[in-house]
C-alpha cells in the first residue's frame, strides 16, 4: 500500500465514521493498520486528529511530508447558496471573527466576510474565549481578560498539538512499565517474557538488592527477555534486558563503582571493552561494553549506570544476549533511548 492508497482508505474510513456506519474503536483498529514503510525504512502513520502524515524517528512521531508525496486530489466544493451575505456598509461586525482563511476585506475596511458559523458566536459570547488548537491552527481570543490572561492563553494555543501517536512505542516495540510507574522502557515486542515482582531474584546472589544491608531492597527492577530459560542458563540464541532504579544505591555508590560491579560485572566470562561516558539528557553516567562472553563474539553485555540531574536515583541497566545483526543492534540502542526513571515513586 502506498501513500495515496492509504490517504483514500482514510478517507473512506472518515466518511463511514462521520455516517456512522462504524465506531470510533473500529475507525481507529482500522485507521492504524494503514502505515506504510517509504525506502529509508521510516513508518508513517496518519495523525487521527487532524489527517496529517506523521513519520517514527524512533524515539517519536513527528509531522512531516512523505518523501515524493502527492495528496490525492481534492473533489471541488459546491458552493453553499445559503453563505451569509457580505456585511454593508455600517452594519457591525463580530468583535473578532474566525475562520478557516483570513477574512477578506475591501479597499476602505468597510466590509468583511462572515466565516464563523451562528453556534461558533454563540459559545464565544457564553465563554470570552474559544481556543481552536491544532497543528497548524494558530489560536485566538475573542475579547475580555486581562492582558497576562490573553497572553497566556495565546501562547498555549500557538503550541502545536502533538499527534495521538506520539505517546504509543515505536513499531516492533512494547511499552514495559513497573507496576509502581517508577520505570519504564520500550523493549523489542518478542522480549515477552517479563518479570516485574522479584526481578531481583533473576540475578540471585549478585543481585543489587546485595550490595545494601540484609533484607534491603535496592529498589523497583524489571526484566525483559526473548527466553527467560536461555537467559538464566546463557545458551545461545537468547536476547534482553535487565535494570533497577534505585535512590539508596545513588547515595551509597558512584557510577563508575556501579557500572561494572554486582550483576554487571562479566569479568568471568567476557573481555571488557573502553568505559566511556554516557549523555542522554536529563541522563548522564557510565556505558561499557563487555565481549566475547564465553569466547563466542556474537555474545556480548552492555552495561550502564546512569541518573537523571540531581542525582536523587540512579538507573543500573544490563543489554545481553546474541547480537548478530544490525536490526539487533538497533533493538539494543532503542532501550538506551528510552529508559525512564521517576525518582519520586522510589520507595
Amino acid at each position: 500500500m502506498d501513500f495515496r492508497e492509504a490517504d483514500r482508505r482514510h478517507d473512506e474510513l472518515k466518511r463511514q465514521l462521520e455516517g456512522g456506519t462504524i465506531s470510533a474503536e473500529e475507525f481507529d483498529a482500522q485507521r492504524q493498520q494503514l502505515m506504510v514503510q517509504d525506502d529509508q525504512g521510516r513508518w508513517w502513520a496518519k495523525s487521527r486528529e487532524t489527517g496529517e502524515w506523521n513519520y517514527h524517528d524512533g524515539s517519536s512521531w513527528v509531522r512531516g511530508t512523505p518523501p515524493g508525496y502527492q495528496p490525492s486530489p481534492t473533489p471541488p466544493v459546491e458552493s453553499a447558496p445559503d453563505r451569509p451575505p457580505l456585511l454593508e456598509q455600517g452594519e457591525r461586525s463580530p468583535q473578532t471573527a474566525l475562520s478557516d482563511t483570513v477574512p477578506v476585506q475591501d479597499q476602505d475596511r468597510s466590509k468583511q466576510r462572515r466565516g464563523v458559523p451562528p453556534w461558533l458566536i454563540i459559545a464565544a459570547g457564553l465563554l470570552g474565549v474559544v481556543v481552536l488548537a491544532g497543528i497548524g491552527i494558530v489560536a485566538a481570543t475573542l475579547g475580555g481578560g486581562s492582558p497576562s490572561e490573553r497572553a497566556a492563553s495565546e501562547e498555549a494555543a500557538s503550541e502545536e498539538a502533538a499527534p495521538e501517536e506520539a505517546s504509543r512505542p515505536a513499531p516492533g516495540y512494547a511499552l514495559f512499565e513497573h507496576d509502581s510507574r517508577a520505570l519504564s522502557v520500550e523493549v523489542p515486542s518478542e522480549w515477552d517474557e517479563r518479570v516485574v515482582i522479584d526481578a531481583e531474584g533473576e540475578k540471585g546472589r549478585a543481585s543489587w538488592s546485595s550490595f545494601l544491608n540484609d533484607g534491603e531492597s535496592a529498589g523497583p527492577s524489571m526484566t525483559a527477555v526473548n527466553d527467560i530459560y536461555s537467559w538464566r542458563n546463557g545458551t545461545a540464541g537468547h536476547q534482553g534486558m535487565y535494570m533497577v532504579a534505585s535512590k539508596k544505591l545513588a547515595q551509597n555508590y558512584t557510577d563508575d563503582e556501579l557500572f561494572a560491579s554486582g550483576p554487571n560485572d562479566y569479568s568471568s566470562s567476557c573481555e571488557a571493552g573502553t568505559p566511556q561516558d554516557f549523555d542522554r539528557p536529563p541522563y548522564s553516567g557510565r556505558i561499557m561494553v563487555w565481549e566475547n562472553c564465553g569466547g563466542d563474539s556474537d555474545h556480548m553485555a552492555t552495561v550502564l549506570a546512569a541518573a537523571p540531574e540531581g542525582r536523587e536515583c540512579v538507573v543500573v541497566l544490563q543489554i545481553g544476549g546474541y547480537f548478530r545483526t544490525q536490526t539487533d543492534e538497533d533493538k539494543l540502542q532503542h532501550v538506551l533511548d528510552t529508559f525512564k526513571a521517576d525518582c519520586d515513586r522510589i520507595d
